[in-house]
């Protein structure tokens, strides 16, 4: 007989224990709101510019005809180049993290966002990461558009979310097919591509209907189809909680009963409760089953270390299975690497959640809160503060053994900025102080990639002011608002540190590879051609004219296959504290690659008191071939300025809208294709709306933009408005100057 026809004894004692179990330790849930008021609340984040769907319903029912261009993130996903950053540390592991940053969708999150009083989380290591998972408690999660703005630019894919929960209604409707083509699945292909983000994590933690005989073939089917919508560059990423048997069970690992999903999927994201041996026969299976190892991303759950026992459910073990997860995240990392596997992070913004927000080093009230300093520690492995101030019950679990030496970014696989062809930054952060209020103005959309600061790592950092003087060169980010037109910037110094004494690990390296006067700081890791193809523009100003002191920037070039580096020196001059014209260096050093931009310093004075050497607004490294600023300027129109209305049911929001336009036959010969190209804002990345004659001035990533109240209550009543867009790689196009009503313009549901 053929077994096929017994009863799967296994599948059903599975069932009958989750029952029972389900029996005995009850968890109810909590009603929630209602379908009207979730749809309600539905219509609201709309205009913050979220998208999610609760239902399978509102996901048949989504139209791309009805899209809000807020809701569009508008930069294109800038490719790494090819080749990873050398690290003396040896392999490394690939970085996927998944958000799940208290239930998602924050008001910071949206395209308008209020101030805040606190820093909330975003990640400042992107180029540590190689995708970012959006994560909510939603059926089908979409990210923010200024999420996913933040990460493109820092060339990260941003992925959404899947989730189907235990208690998802309807569940026989993800499968549902038209003419042999997956409703659900094409539709999340089109959503992809409407609102530019770059995949989907897949998490079905709901037992396959009872009358589904073929479940997983079809779910596989399903994963084929939806890669196949989505194209090559983009990825589908299956979570290790339902098996082929059709039951949720989490294998920690690759088994047999989920590497068909494995398979078919981009990636294997697996549950958090692995150990060695779920390690080593993972390994196995991989090789049988020709997977790469690097596409099995073993979960690591940050929220594990906690001692505090108010969550629901069991608890929560991650590996190592003591004191894992938190500060210890390190220590699964080098496992995972060492074994070849990648990491999946989940709750990434477990310091701000676990951690005060609100409280800093010895309780002032400005500097970076303990949660700020806990994440610094957890990525970088600098010293924590004595007291975290959580609710740990004074266990003190995230003081471990193991944390300063196993810091994330000494395991993450760190990527070169920028691509093969292009990078910029103008040091923008996500977070900007606003010293009239004393808070913060979130602008996630605007996070560039972000220099190091330090020459050497932070331990080495740590232990420089405590061994002999030596001079240092670091980096200060300035991210205080001062005033409408202001510039953030980066400022390098130099001083002396340590003491006169002797002693101190003789054996560091203090930011320089040769022993000469020369100090370097690295500021970016970079992996481009040097044939004289490219052009570096660096916009800076010299803040000390001293004959002692010799500084300025250096390119360092490599030759393929060697490790020594050979550097190029361009010293600045003054005028002091003006802007220096742009200055342009020159990419060219036969058989070499571009690995690194920095600052140097030589000499300086013998005292211990920071000097400020630079102040550097903005880097851009673009082709050679591209056109004069002056070329593109004209190449490219801001036109048709206008009020628009919003409509949602019967929610109305004001606007103003405008378009952008190419001249006749200019877009070729003025625009490389090495250059981003934005599929709702072409070659701007972003715009600046003037407004009362620069009194307000507001950035927008989208040509829609409404106002709140408060920006425009104190103008005339006839409002003049420009706006500004500001081109991928430097240069500006201003509109015409355009008349409005204010009342117009005031949402009073924005207040």
């Amino acid at each position: 007989m053929d077994s096929s026809t017994f009863p799967d004894w296994r599948r059903i004692g599975r069932r009958l224990g989750k029952k029972l179990r389900d029996g005995l330790n009850p968890h109810p849930v909590a009603p929630g709101p209602s379908p009207e008021e979730r749809r309600a609340q539905r219509l609201r984040d709309g205009f913050k510019g979220f998208v999610y769907f609760d239902t399978f319903e509102e996901v048949e029912a989504w139209d791309s005809e009805n899209v809000d261009p807020i809701q569009q993130p508008n930069q294109p996903l800038l490719f790494r180049s090819a080749g990873n950053v050398p690290n003396e540390h040896g392999p490394k592991t690939k970085l996927i993290l998944c958000h799940d940053y208290q239930g998602g969708y924050h008001d910071y999150d949206g395209v308008r966002p209020d101030l805040l009083d606190f820093e909330m989380y975003s990640c400042r290591y992107l180029q540590f990461v190689d995708m970012f998972i959006y994560f909510s408690h939603k059926l089908v999660c979409v990210p923010p558009p200024t999420w996913t703005n933040c990460l493109h630019r820092n060339g990260v894919r941003a992925l959404g979310t899947l989730l189907i929960e235990p208690q998802t209604p309807n569940l026989e409707r993800l499968l549902t097919r038209k003419d042999g083509v997956f409703i659900v699945a094409r539709q999340l292909a089109d959503i992809t591509g409407i609102y530019g983000f770059d995949g989907w994590l897949i998490n079905v933690e709901q037992d396959a209907p009872e009358t589904y005989m073929n479940w997983s073939h079809l779910l596989i089917d399903f994963i084929l189809q939806l890669r196949k919508f989505l194209g090559v560059h983009r990825k589908v990423l299956w979570y290790d909680a339902l098996t082929t048997d059709g039951d949720v069970y989490y294998q920690n690992g690759l088994t047999p009963l989920n590497r068909p999903y494995a398979e078919a999927a981009d990636g294997l994201f697996t549950n958090y409760k692995w150990n060695d041996k779920k390690l080593a026969d993972s390994k196995l299976l991989a090789i049988e089953a020709a997977i790469p190892t690097e596409n099995v991303f073993f979960g690591i759950d940050l929220w594990a270390q906690n001692t505090n026992n108010n969550m629901p459910g069991p608890p929560r073990v991650t590996y190592p299975p003591k004191g894992g997860g938190g500060t210890n995240t390190g220590l699964a990392m080098n496992t995972l690497t060492q074994n070849g596997f990648s990491t999946a992070m989940f709750a990434p913004a477990w310091a701000f959640e676990h951690f005060p927000i609100s409280s800093s080093a010895g309780g002032s009230s400005r500097g970076p809160s303990v949660a700020h300093q806990v994440d610094e520690s957890l990525w970088t492995g600098a010293s924590l503060l004595d007291e975290l101030l959580c609710d740990c019950h004074g266990r003190k679990p995230h003081h471990t053994n193991h944390y300063k030496s196993n810091a994330i970014t000494r395991f993450a696989q760190e990527y070169p900025a920028g691509s093969s062809t292009f990078f910029e930054t103008g040091f923008n952060q996500a977070f900007l102080e606003q010293p009239q209020t004393n808070q913060l103005l979130p602008e996630l959309s605007s996070q560039d990639p972000l220099p190091n600061v330090i020459p050497v790592s932070i331990q080495d950092w740590e232990a420089i002011h405590q061994g002999p003087m030596t001079r240092v060169l670091y980096g200060k980010l300035d991210s205080t608002h001062q005033a409408a037109d202001y510039v953030p910037s980066l400022t390098i110094f130099t001083k002396l540190v340590g003491s006169w004494e002797e002693g101190g690990d003789q054996s560091i390296n203090y930011g320089t590879r040769e022993r000469t006067p020369i100090q370097r700081l690295c500021l970016y890791e970079l992996n481009m051609p040097a044939d004289d193809s490219l052009e570096a523009t660096i916009e800076a100003r010299i803040m000390r004219h001293d004959t002692q002191i010799r500084t300025g920037f250096y390119l360092a070039y490599q030759v393929p296959g060697e490790q020594r580096l050979e550097h190029a020196h361009y010293t600045m001059s003054p005028p002091m504290f003006r802007l220096e014209p742009l200055i342009k260096l020159p990419i060219h050093m036969s058989n070499r690659r571009l690995v690194e931009l920095g600052a140097f310093v030589e000499s300086g004075p013998e005292h211990s008191l920071p000097i400020a050497l630079l102040e550097i607004d903005s880097i851009v490294i673009k082709p050679r071939k591209a056109m004069t600023l002056e070329d593109l300027e004209a190449a490219f129109t801001i036109e048709d300025i206008r009020q628009v209305k919003e409509v949602k049911e019967s929610q109305v929001e004001k606007r103003i809208a405008w378009r952008w336009a190419t001249k006749p036959g200019q877009r070729e010969q003025v625009w490389p294709v090495e250059m981003p190209w934005s599929q709702t804002t072409g070659p701007f990345s972003s715009f600046t709306v003037h407004v009362g004659g620069g009194k307000t001035i507001i950035k927008a990533f989208s040509t829609q933009f409404s106002f709140k109240p408060k920006e425009i209550e104190d103008l005339d009543e006839t409002v003049v408005v420009q706006v500004v867009g500001n081109l991928f790689g430097g240069g500006h196009v201003r509109s015409a100057l355009f008349s409005l009503h204010k009342t117009d313009l005031i949402n009073h549901m924005n207040e």
